[in-house]
Formats: C-alpha cells, structure tokens, sequence
C-alpha cells in the first residue's frame, strides 16, 4: 500500500511540475516586490520621518506656519505658531501630519495643563487708518483646538504648576503677577516690579517659574546711571516678598527661568550665552556658557526635562539656530560646565539656506526641536527628532527632510 501511494505521489507530481514551477516562481518574484516596494517607498507610507517641513504654497503667508511651540498630547505632537494669523498642526509621534487647524492668533508660547487640555500665550495686533495696537492673550484650549477661555492683557510670560496659570503681566508703568486658576478665574493679582526697577527695554523679558506654592521672578535692574544685575524675587501665594537678591552682574537680556534639579537656571544673553544655576535662595551654585564662533552675541533660552537642561536659541551673527545639552559632568577650567552644542546650517539643493532659529524642544524619548528655516525656496517650518544626547548631526536631517505644504493636510475635526 505505501509502495502504491508512493507510485501516486510521483505520477501527480509529473503530471503537474509545472504547474508547481510556475506557482514557485511567482512566490519568489511576489517575496521580491514585497522586499522592493518596502525598501524604496517614502518615509510617509513606512511609517514615520526623522524630520518634516511644513510650508505654505501661498508665499504670502511663507510665516504663517507652526514654527513657535511643540508639546504632547494623548500621544500626539503638536506644533503651534502662525505670524499674521494662527496655526497648529497634529502628527503622529513619528512625524506624520495627521490635521491643522487655524487658529485667530498666532501662539508663540504653551504648556500642557493636563491631558486633555493646554495653555497658549497669543499675541495680536490691531491697525486702523488712526490707530495702532498690540496685546497678547492667555488662552486655554482643548486637544482639538477650542477655545475654552481666553483673557486679554499685556502678558509677557506664563507657567502652569500647582493646578494653576502664573503670569506676568504690565499694567500701566509697573508689572504684575497674576494667577488665574485652570477655568480661567483670576485667584491673585499683585505688584512685583515699579517701573523705576526695569528698563523700558528689558520689561519683556521679566519671567517667572512655580514650584511648591513659590513664585520666582527673574529680571534684569539697572539703568544709566547704574549696572545692570540679574535679579531673583521669590513670592508666596498671597503676594508677600520672601527674597529679593542680585545673583550675577553682568548687562544681557533674559530667557525663560526654569526649575532645574534643585534649584533655577536663568538663560542669560550677552556676548556668550550664560546659563547660571542658583539654589531657590538665590545662592550662585554654578554656571553653563556657549560661545558662539564670533563671540558678538547670543539668543538664549532653556528647557528642563527630568532633569536634564536643554539650551536653544538663535546665533545672530551665523544666522543660525542652534541646540544644546549642558553636561555637569564636564567643569571647564574650574569655571563653568560644558555645554555640548549643535547650530543649524542647512544646505538644499546645493544652495546654503540662511536664517534659522530654534523655538523649542520636546523631550519624548527622542527629543523634537522645532524652528524655522527660510529657504531658496521653500521658508517653512521645521520638526526634527533627534538622539536626547544631541549625537546625530540636525543639519543633515533637515537636509532630505520633505517638504509637506500646509494646504495639503486635512483640517482638524472639532
């Protein structure tokens, strides 16, 4: 019986060979169009990108596009900006466009106040045939862009801590602090600064940080007749001033203080970018510098993410953005800490693109940078993730980065 079956087998398989021929072949050629089709479809049909920009086919509106802010939200990214008028766009966390919405300011700063919810600061201007105007807003949203609550002033920054939205605002020749609570409900308001302690000039650049019911306001003082320090106040929540103190002496224009590990870290901008670290009484525990290659100036900024500082900002004589990773594990000549830094040259189409900025990072296991590039053409914005250590070159990312128009992605749902 075997003997027969065996006969059966060997008689089916001659009779059919190359029915079995054929079928193997086209298996072999399907398993090879599968392997090209994989190899060579763009970085939007396999699932992601390492860097996008995001342009305006309008070239009128080349700045309307979301070059300011980046956060996370329900496992989304989201990038907000705009220039004459409000823009946000949604991608996945691998930089796909999912939708955009317009929006009826542009939002240059926000902070997520939970994880349905964020906070933006707006700024708009208004022109008639006999008047000009400028103010800015701070507006609370939901994730899908509407407006819950918006208040009008002249805000120049803004925290969210405690449940709450801490804000510095100038009212007439002074400036205050204002806290509002997460409906948009004014809790607080009180003077932190006479306009005799600010330069009319440098009162943009007061700014605030929160942390444990404390409020900390950092600014510069000084004027003609006096040199300029850095100053850190520190407030209770009832207004009362516990510490007033100068922490550094030198002129230079303020970034955004930040709670870094225990203590503050205070962007400063002069001809090298400085970054002081002081405990929360002030106490000057130590200090992170970049120079840039000319040494002629320098934008600075920060962002703290678990602990790890994040320095960014624009070299004005490179006209470059750059992003760095101050490193306290490296103190150069006893001084100050190494901050490994990367500045922002890219090249398209053989041609040098001039004038990039970066606006902000991101920290999500890789970290996102967000800025904006003009370029010969196309001026857009632009979303990198790179390795949190700063060690893959942006500048080549951005280099074969695709150009996706805002025209082109869906509106968001509200």
């Amino acid at each position: 019986m075997t003997r027969n079956l065996y006969y059966d087998l060997l008689h089916y398989w001659m009779m059919n060979r190359k029915a079995f021929l054929v079928i193997a072949v086209l298996l072999v050629l399907i398993t090879v169009l599968i392997a090209l089709i994989t190899i060579k479809r763009s970085p939007e049909q396999s699932g992601g990108r390492d860097a996008i920009f995001i342009d305006r086919k309008d070239l009128k509106k080349s700045l309307d596009v979301p070059q300011y802010a980046i956060l996370k939200i329900k496992d989304k990214i989201y990038a907000l900006g705009g220039y004459d008028e409000g823009v946000a766009v949604i991608l996945s966390e691998d930089l796909r466009p999912i939708c955009h919405a317009k929006l009826k300011h542009e939002l240059w700063r926000a902070e997520k106040y939970d994880e349905d919810r964020f906070v933006a600061m707006s700024i708009w201007y208004w022109y008639s045939e006999t008047l000009a105007a400028a103010g800015s807003n701070i507006t609370m949203f939901d994730y899908k862009f509407n407006q819950i609550w918006s208040v009008n002033g002249n805000f120049t920054d803004f925290r969210v801590a405690n449940n709450k939205i801490y804000v510095i605002e100038h009212r007439g020749n002074s400036s205050y602090l204002d806290i509002f609570d997460g409906n948009g409900n004014l809790i607080k308001s009180f003077k932190v600064l006479d306009e005799r302690e600010v330069e009319e000039e440098l009162k943009n650049y007061v700014s605030i940080e929160a942390k444990n019911s404390k409020i900390y306001v950092a600014y510069i003082s000084g004027g003609d007749s006096e040199p300029h320090k850095l100053m850190l106040l520190r407030f209770d929540e009832q207004g009362n001033l516990e510490l007033k103190k100068a922490v550094y002496g030198e002129s230079g224009t303020l970034g955004s203080i930040r709670n870094y590990r225990d203590g503050l870290l205070l962007p400063l901008s002069t001809s090298s970018c400085r970054f002081i670290y002081v405990d929360r009484d002030g106490n000057f525990l130590g200090e992170a510098r970049w120079k840039p290659p000319f040494g002629e100036g320098c934008a600075a900024d920060a962002k703290v993410f678990n602990g790890r500082a994040y320095i960014l900002g624009y070299d004005p004589n490179l006209f470059a953005g750059y992003v760095g990773l101050i490193n306290e594990s490296i103190y150069v000549n006893g001084s100050f800490y190494y901050t490994k830094v990367q500045e922002i040259f890219v090249k398209r189409d053989s041609t040098w693109q001039s004038n990039s900025v970066v606006r902000d990072v991101l920290l999500n296991d890789e970290l996102y940078v967000i800025g904006l590039v003009q370029m010969h053409p196309p001026s857009g914005a632009f979303i990198a993730r790179v390795d949190p250590y700063l060690n893959e070159d942006i500048s080549y990312l951005l280099e074969r980065a695709d150009v996706v128009y805002l025209e082109d992605i869906p509106p968001c749902k509200s």
